[in-house]
């Protein structure tokens, strides 16, 4: 586990500076403004004809920067949720790329630096505002929204003096966007988030990094849950003594083999290519990427769903490595299972509804 865990540290830097220089151009559908009652809700209650526990399956994206990844997923969500197989992610915002680069001194990276990113910012503000666009689309649509931190900054050796002015930076950035961006009072709106700070309940960690001294700030912010953990792939969650609840990520087998991956697309490309675009869709070596890979995920859930129908967690990035073969494969993965009898595609919020709903029965 803890090979897999550093290799995923190690190259996790490398992995986003590239996503900041590929940011393909993208138009918000006139989707956006569908309202959250044309998506089909996921039920409440989860009840199950079986008698068993309802099996979890939670699908979550890191990063936030392709306006290219935002229309895929929105548009493939929305395509299932036609289909009566409703599917909602956990998007998991970085909070430069609500910033303009030009004015990117306004974010102070835990280094103490002015404009320091590791990720890099946004191009402009009409790339700002059509980000913005995606994520309120995304709001109401009932996918959820949840924390990156900023700059991608590892945090586990942090202080929650390091900390805290790191989490609030991310309230800045992200619900004060027209400020940040020099926006007129007349444009305002087009960079507003429809979300409050109370809403932003949900983090990820960059690079995994966290320890207490971060969970006491966030405990602090209010967020209740966390999904920065590596765990066991039939591992149920565990809610901390603060309240704050774990979703870790999981080891999985990898495609048919005994041999642990940790269950995150970014593992699959650094073991599969070592973090290098080398396959070509239609192609013999990007077919034995998608198959491994979905395969693994399929394996996963299998083993899941039959058995004590632990939560399913599969994490992703907006980064269409390997010519996109492991959106590919989460995607796929997600049209196969989603929808089948028992199964609840839902955000984290949702799973720490239903646990807290049953932890107080």
């Amino acid at each position: 586990m803890c090979l897999l865990l550093l290799l995923f540290l190690a190259a996790a830097c490398g992995r986003s500076v590239k996503n900041h220089n590929s940011s393909p151009a993208a138009v918000v559908s006139s989707s956006s403004n569908q309202s959250a009652a044309s998506t089909p809700a996921i039920p409440e209650n989860y009840a199950t004809a079986s008698g068993k526990k309802p099996q979890f399956v939670l699908l979550a994206f890191d990063g936030s920067r392709s306006l290219d990844m935002w229309q895929k997923t929105l548009d493939f969500s929305q395509g299932m949720s036609t289909q009566g197989k409703p599917v909602h992610f956990t998007y998991f915002l970085s909070g430069v790329y609500f910033l303009d680069y030009h004015k990117a001194s306004h974010y102070v990276a835990p280094d103490g630096k002015p404009g320091h990113s590791l990720i890099g910012f946004a191009d402009s503000n009409l790339d700002v505002e059509k980000r913005v666009a995606f994520v309120n689309r995304a709001i109401s649509e009932g996918h959820e929204i949840g924390s990156h931190l900023n700059g991608h900054f590892d945090g586990s050796s942090w202080t929650s003096q390091q900390g805290e002015p790191e989490v609030n930076s991310f309230n800045t950035l992200i619900f004060s966007i027209p400020h940040n961006n020099d926006v007129s009072a007349e444009d305002a709106a087009k960079y507003t988030i429809n979300l409050s700070p109370k809403q932003m309940v949900g983090f990820r960690a960059p690079d995994l990094g966290r320890n207490q001294a971060m969970y006491d700030v966030l405990k602090k912010h209010g967020y209740t849950y966390d999904t920065s953990g590596v765990g066991k792939s039939d591992a149920w969650p565990a809610r901390l003594s603060s309240g704050i609840w774990e979703f870790p990520l999981a080891q999985i087998n990898y495609a048919s083999s005994t041999k642990k991956i940790l269950s995150m697309d970014y593992n699959f490309y650094f073991k599969q290519s070592n973090a290098k675009d080398i396959a070509v869709k239609g192609t013999p070596l990007w077919d034995s990427f998608y198959s491994d890979t979905y395969n693994s995920y399929i394996n996963y859930f299998n083993g899941n769903y039959q058995g004590d129908r632990a939560p399913v967690y599969i994490g992703s990035h907006f980064s269409e490595w390997n010519d996109g073969v492991y959106w590919e494969a989460m995607r796929d993965f997600a049209a196969q299972v989603c929808g089948q009898p028992e199964v609840y595609c839902v955000t984290f919020g949702q799973l720490e509804n239903y646990l807290e709903s049953q932890r107080k029965k």
